[in-house]
Order: C-alpha cells, then sequence, then structure tokens
C-alpha cells in the first residue's frame, strides 16, 4: 500500500469508498470487506450522510455501519473516516442546503452514527453557488470546534469557488480547504459519464490549483466503473450498454488499447495501471474504490504497489 503523509499521519492511497454499505451490501459483507480492507493496508474510509438515502432507511446507514464496525473491532485510532455532508435526496435528486444549521446538525448526526466525535476530514458533498463562500467558510470552523477535524474539504465544487473560499479563509485567519474530491480517472471525462450537472470532474483549473497548492485530491470514480478491467478481460464489444454508453468513446478506447499495451510490455494488471494513474500522479491523489465483492477488494488490495511511471501517465493525458 501506498501512504500521503500528510496531516501528521499516514494515508492510505486507495480509499475504501463504503457507500452501499448497510444497505445494498449487508452489515456481514460489509464488515468481511472493511477487516480485508484494513489487512491489506487501507486505513481511509469514504461515506456521506446521505448515501443511499434514496432507498429505504437508507440515509446515515453507511456511516453506522462504519461507527458499528469500528466499535467491534476497537480499532478507531487505526482508521481515518472522511464523510460528507450538505445534501438531502429526494429519490435521486439532490437537495443542497450549506446554511450553518443545517451544516451543524449533520455533522452532530454524523459523529453519533460514527460513534465518534473525531472526524479525520469533513467534505461539503456539493456547492451551494448562490451562498457566499465567506458564509460557508466560517461555518466549517464552527464544525472543527465541534469535532476534532484533521482536514475541512469540498466535493464537486468548481476551482473558482475553491479559490475564492481558500482566499476568504486566509483573509480571516480560518483552517483553509485541502480536500479536494471530484470524479477523477483514467478515462477522458465526459458530460453523460454521471449525467449529473452538480458533479465536477478533473480539469486544469482543478489540477493546477491542488498541485501549486499541495493538496490532496480524493478521485471518486477512480476506475472510471471497471471500464478498462472489464474491456481488457472480456473484450469492448462485450461490455454492458452502461458502459458503452458512457465511457467507450473514441478517446477512451485509444486510451484502452495502449493501457492494454503497457500492461503487456510491463506485466501489470490493468487494476494495477488504473489506480496507479491517481496513485502514483504528480500531485496527491487517492484512488477512491467502491467494491460490490471480495473478489474485487482482493484485485485492488493485491495490486495497489506497482509505480506508474510519468511518461505512461502524460501520455495517456495527451491520447484526446
Amino acid at each position: 500500500m501506498k501512504y500521503i503523509n500528510k496531516y501528521d499521519v499516514n494515508i492510505s492511497k486507495i480509499g475504501l469508498g463504503t457507500g452501499r454499505f448497510g444497505t445494498r451490501i449487508d452489515e456481514e459483507k460489509s464488515f468481511e470487506m472493511l477487516d480485508l480492507f484494513i489487512a491489506g493496508g487501507g486505513n481511509l474510509l469514504d461515506t456521506a450522510r446521505n448515501y443511499y438515502e434514496w432507498v429505504e432507511n437508507g440515509r446515515g446507514v453507511s456511516e453506522k455501519t462504519i461507527g458499528k464496525w469500528i466499535a467491534s473491532r476497537k480499532i478507531r485510532n487505526k482508521v481515518y473516516i472522511s464523510t460528507k455532508g450538505g445534501v438531502r435526496n429526494q429519490g435521486k435528486n439532490f437537495i443542497i442546503n450549506l446554511e450553518k444549521s443545517n451544516l451543524v446538525d449533520e455533522f452532530k448526526e454524523s459523529q453519533d452514527a460514527l460513534m465518534s466525535k473525531t472526524i479525520d476530514f469533513y467534505l461539503l458533498h456539493r456547492d451551494e453557488p448562490q451562498r457566499p463562500v465567506g458564509e460557508i467558510m466560517e461555518t466549517l470552523q464552527i464544525i472543527c470546534e465541534q469535532g476534532n477535524v484533521r482536514g475541512l474539504g469540498v466535493c464537486n465544487w468548481s476551482p473558482e469557488r475553491i479559490v475564492s473560499a481558500n482566499l476568504y479563509a486566509n483573509k480571516h485567519g480560518y483552517r483553509p480547504l485541502t480536500l479536494i474530491q471530484t470524479w477523477w480517472s483514467i478515462a477522458a471525462y465526459t458530460e453523460t459519464m454521471w449525467n449529473d450537472s452538480t458533479t465536477t470532474h478533473m480539469d486544469k483549473d482543478t489540477y493546477d490549483y491542488i498541485l501549486k497548492n499541495n493538496l490532496v485530491c480524493m478521485a471518486y470514480t477512480s476506475q472510471a466503473k471497471g471500464f478498462f478491467q472489464k474491456a481488457i478481460a472480456e473484450g469492448l464489444e462485450n461490455l454492458d450498454n452502461f458502459l458503452k454508453h458512457r465511457i467507450a468513446t473514441e478517446v477512451n478506447v485509444r486510451r484502452l488499447n495502449y493501457i492494454k499495451e503497457y500492461c503487456e510490455e510491463n506485466s501489470l494488471s490493468p487494476t494495477a495501471v488504473v489506480n496507479g494513474y491517481i496513485t502514483s500522479n504528480e500531485i496527491d491523489g487517492i484512488a477512491l474504490v467502491s467494491c460490490s465483492s471480495i473478489n474485487q477488494l482482493n484485485d485492488i488490495l493485491e495490486n495497489c504497489d506497482s509505480d506508474i511511471d510519468s511518461e505512461f501517465i502524460n501520455y495517456i493525458d495527451r491520447i484526446n
């Protein structure tokens, strides 16, 4: 396992996405996957207050499952928890509310569900562009006082809003945003991939800002829904229609062909290359992975140490 040394701790460069834990993945299997992840050297668990809120009694269940697992294993000091707030769901429609009382209440709910005063990394899940960044940053300072927060961040914020928020924080002596969570993978992004206008993806402005300011990027959907692994293993023509429609663009097919050649020449698995694109990157990248099976998680853990050279990463980025 590779690690980032930030916040006076070593954080695994593979973070386990736990959105389905306790709902689509039952508690027993969730515990088994969490045990395996820790045994494999991982220590970062990523969740959110609203994950699977669109299923019956789903709100907060992922956090509760993590909290129960940590309590049963008595290893709170060996894991780092990242959770997110500020969003509610009606079906799969997002209702964003970054008002102070709402965020403070949600943060307390997360603490209770996780059974931990400490929330290592707290992020806002979406932006509310009409709300002034000053008001939002002031609320985040209150949250830091309410819990032991190592790092503050945002998910799905534009680079312009991130810059404005940190300028305000620096001016007023507040804790800045140091974690950025966005869609980032070895795949070239297309608008149809997520089909959600409230999400963001890695772009040049965001990348340059993260690099210049030595921030950490948590890459969600870091494996591009398994597109490259499945296409290499099963053949592009055998992929399901979801992957074909959303990811099998001309650009990504060209990237696929180059990835396949690189894997063969360097005796690497596609998983090692896909995740290594994030974990070997010039910026401090954490690949957030969500797995539906033990086999998938084993594949990731068995291939998480490979160093992918910068020449390959730069070449992939130029395939457009």
